[in-house]
């Protein structure tokens, strides 16, 4: 008994790449169509912003640089109140109701032992400092 080829050479070469197309379309499809973990790093939560009183790292942010206010006094003016106030330890000066104290700090009111001061949306009152009591002093008319 003899083998007789019944496939021809091109036959057969076709038939090695039609099996070797289904092997590629079974592996691929069963990498592709199956849930692959992430890989993908895990985002640190933002930190917060750190403040500091140089504007040049205020220039981009939308919050207000901290401002640091003493009030000296207050005075009765013939154009109103005016309250006297250092900025960051500066020297003091005199500042109308509604006018802006520094960048997004505005006066908004006056009166009589302290200011309100608006920042941010909030309003902070601060007092006015007391003098200390004066000591006791004799009398020095003649008598």
């Amino acid at each position: 008994m003899s083998f007789t080829d019944r496939f021809a050479a091109p036959q057969r070469v076709q038939a090695c790449a039609l099996l070797a197309a289904l092997a590629g379309i079974v592996i691929w499809s069963s990498l592709l169509l199956t849930s692959a973990e992430s890989r993908t790093p895990e985002v640190a939560p933002p930190l917060s912003a750190v403040r500091s009183d140089n504007p040049a790292l205020q220039w981009f942010s939308n919050q207000t640089a901290p401002v640091e206010i003493k009030v000296s006094g207050v005075v009765a003016g013939g154009r109103g109140a005016v309250a006297i106030l250092s900025i960051n330890g500066g020297t003091p000066q005199s500042f109308l109701l509604g006018e802006n104290v520094s960048h997004g700090v505005k006066l908004l009111a006056i009166e009589g032992d302290a200011v309100v001061i608006g920042q941010g949306g909030e309003r902070t009152r601060l007092a006015i400092s007391k003098l200390p009591d004066s000591p006791f002093l004799p009398v020095l008319t003649p008598q």
